[in-house]
């Protein structure tokens, strides 16, 4: 609780003034595809660019709706991001409250890269599958005061802050959010590797 607190005063330090733009939220995954039981690590960034005047990401905070297939876990880029960091609470197969923050730039906040890097989400394959399947992963309660993408525009604090349409204060939020797949064997597939495994093994004695 006291992490989220904290995420919260830092997202709302001070109001925001004159800003505009887009930022673009993207979650990459590292591979293709996983099999039954794998788990996907998909790294989280946030390009900021399109921001008017932005000097740097402020912080974040979202859930993230998975599948029921699976479950889903947070890894927050600390090193960056260290006030108020939340790696999540997975439940019924989404993450919430994923997030993270910085200070301001004349506050000793210094992590401007862009795309900024917030770290990674994992899904992991339950093994109740049936069939091949495919994750497509969104995101909601990405908007203050329950969330937050914000960036600051001024070095005391100043933010711009995510809105559903981009105005004076707020600017708007694209997901790129690419799919992957779960591989599932058929019966008959599993039951042909098994076999090779056993024809295998008699060869070796």
């Amino acid at each position: 609780m006291k992490k989220i607190v904290a995420l919260v005063a830092v997202a709302g330090l001070t109001a925001a003034a004159s800003a505009a733009g887009n930022l673009v939220l993207s979650m990459v995954p590292q591979s293709a595809s996983i099999g039954p039981g794998g788990t996907m690590v998909m790294d989280v960034y946030a390009d900021w660019s399109g921001v008017t005047g932005g000097l740097s990401l402020a912080g974040w905070k979202f859930d993230v709706i998975g599948n029921v297939n699976g479950s889903l876990a947070g890894a927050v880029n600390s090193t960056n991001f260290n006030q108020g960091v939340n790696n999540g609470i997975s439940a019924a197969g989404n993450l919430l409250d994923f997030g993270g923050g910085q200070l301001p730039p004349g506050f000793g906040g210094t992590y401007n890269a862009n795309p900024a890097y917030l770290g990674t989400i994992s899904y992991t394959d339950g093994g109740i599958a049936v069939a091949n399947y495919t994750v497509a992963l969104s995101v909601i309660d990405f908007i203050a005061p329950a969330g937050s993408l914000n960036v600051y525009i001024g070095a005391s604090g100043t933010q711009s802050r995510a809105g559903l349409t981009s105005t004076s204060s707020t600017h708007t939020v694209q997901f790129e959010i690419r799919p992957f797949d779960v591989i599932i064997p058929s019966p008959a597939s599993m039951a042909l590797l098994g076999l090779g495994g056993l024809v295998a093994g008699r060869r070796r004695r």
